[in-house]
C-alpha cells in the first residue's frame, strides 16, 4: 500500500472511530422511557405556570398536574436505579435527574420534587 493511501485509511477509519454516541448510552427503550418523562416533567411545569399566572382557586388543576408529575418522575426514577450515568442527549442520567429536580422545585410541583428525591 502507497503510502499516502495508507495514512488516508488511517484517518478514515480514526474519523469512523471518533463519531457516534459517547457510551455508555442508555438503550433505546430506557431512552424512550427519558425522553417520556422528562418531556411530561416539563409539561406539567408550564401547565403549572400557566394555572397559576392568575389569580383563583386552582387546587383541582395543581393537584392533577402534581399527580401526573409524581408518576413521570417515577419513570425517571426507574431508569435512574437502572444506571445513573448511562448518557442520554448528552448528559448523564443522574444530571438529568437533578436537572428534573430542579425544575419540579422552581415550578411547585414539590410533592413530585419530595417523590423523585426519596426515589433516588
Amino acid at each position: 500500500m502507497k503510502p499516502a493511501r495508507t495514512i488516508a485509511t488511517l484517518a478514515a477509519a480514526l474519523a469512523v472511530a471518533g463519531c457516534g454516541a459517547t457510551p455508555p448510552q442508555a438503550p433505546n427503550s430506557e431512552a424512550k422511557k427519558l425522553d417520556a418523562s422528562t418531556s411530561d416533567i416539563s409539561t406539567e411545569c408550564g401547565l403549572t405556570y400557566q394555572i397559576t399566572e392568575f389569580g383563583g382557586d386552582h387546587r383541582k388543576e395543581l393537584a392533577s398536574l402534581e399527580s401526573q408529575a409524581i408518576a413521570s418522575a417515577r419513570s425517571l426514577a426507574e431508569v435512574y436505579h437502572r444506571n445513573p450515568d448511562w448518557i442520554y442527549q448528552g448528559e448523564t442520567v443522574r444530571k438529568i435527574v437533578g436537572d428534573a429536580l430542579s425544575m419540579l422545585h422552581a415550578c411547585g410541583l414539590t410533592e413530585a420534587e419530595e417523590s423523585l428525591r426519596r426515589a433516588v
